[in-house]
């Protein structure tokens, strides 16, 4: 079996900076690391992550908790998406991935409680960020290092996003190109999410500065009849901008059962949906989840990795108008 010492050997180093350079410390540079890294994958070597969780008391995985939910939630793709890039920078830590999934915060607490007392698990991603969540500060009490996808409101945590107040100007801007809506409906989940409230600032702005109509509504599956009077009371709507992919078709489904000869212009978020779904006036946003899983860990990380990107706090990653 190969070892550190052999490694060291063969790139002419000690086996100190070795062991070193394979975790990528910050004080060797990145030329040696990669150099160290380029021979040891040469000559095969496999660390022995066991032997590394007891030196270091610490797993070989990173906790990524979803927020408390159903199948809506789980069966995003936007969260798959994300859980696809963060495995990408995982697999070449030698980390491994595990999921807290629960439909109350009480369970989710306790599931996030074991992951930290039973796995080990010191390093986390939530895939959401919300005010005065128990998760999070439970996280903060307990002085573990974790990434919020999303941007928090008061808190200082690190996180990745996009700049969702941007991406609502956007939207917004691409919406309005002609022929231009002059009267829009902006739909947001029951929940108003952090990053839902950002995108409406943005859409609140453009539509102001233009002087156009329009209005906000929830989207709630429980409650049909109630989205129902509201879609009655806004018979003009030529516009529909909604926070994600889903909402977007969703309202725009009960809107055509009210009027079905109306077909107002249509935009939403993610780019989720098949494109055999998409109707002919449908737009959306490309909010690269991929890349954002990917800073995520990057992030996570840069405590040990890359100090400079540590002294930002946070990432930002880019939007496409499709």
């Amino acid at each position: 079996m190969v070892t550190i010492r052999d490694i060291a050997k063969e790139a002419g180093v000690s086996p100190s900076t070795a062991s070193r350079a394979l975790n990528n410390n910050p004080h060797i540079s990145k030329d040696t690391i990669d150099k160290i890294q380029g021979i040891a994958d040469k000559l095969g070597y496999l660390p022995d992550y066991n032997a590394k969780n007891l030196t270091t008391g610490e797993a070989s995985a990173v906790g990524v908790v979803f927020p408390v939910g159903g199948e809506s939630i789980t069966g995003n793709p936007f969260f798959i998406n994300v859980l696809s890039g963060i495995n990408i920078e995982l697999i070449k830590r030698g980390y491994a991935l595990s999921v807290a999934i629960a439909k109350t915060p009480e369970e989710l607490k306790k599931n996030v409680k074991s992951m930290i007392y039973q796995s080990k698990i010191k390093r986390f991603v939530l895939l959401y960020s919300q005010e005065d969540d128990p998760i999070a500060q439970f996280l903060r009490d307990n002085n573990l290092r974790f990434i919020v996808i999303g941007q928090p409101i008061k808190s200082n945590d690190y996180y990745v996003d996009n700049n969702n107040v941007d991406v609502g100007v956007g939207a917004t801007e691409a919406l309005l190109q002609k022929p231009s809506p002059s009267n829009i409906t902006f739909v947001h989940s029951k929940e108003n999410w952090i990053y839902e409230q950002q995108r409406y600032q943005g859409f609140k702005k453009v539509v102001k500065e233009r002087h156009i109509k329009f209005n906000e509504v929830a989207m709630n599956a429980d409650d049909t009849d109630s989205l129902e009077d509201k879609i009655k009371l806004q018979p003009d709507v030529d516009g529909i901008i909604a926070t994600d992919d889903l909402n977007a078709i969703g309202y725009f489904d009960e809107f055509h059962k009210i009027f079905p000869n109306k077909k107002p212009k249509l935009m939403g978020f993610n780019n989720s949906l098949p494109s055999i779904l998409l109707k002919s006036n449908f737009q959306t946003v490309d909010l690269f989840p991929e890349q954002m899983g990917i800073k995520s860990v990057l992030l996570l990380f840069s405590d040990t990795e890359d100090p400079d990107i540590d002294k930002k706090r946070h990432l930002l990653v880019a939007y496409k108008i499709i």
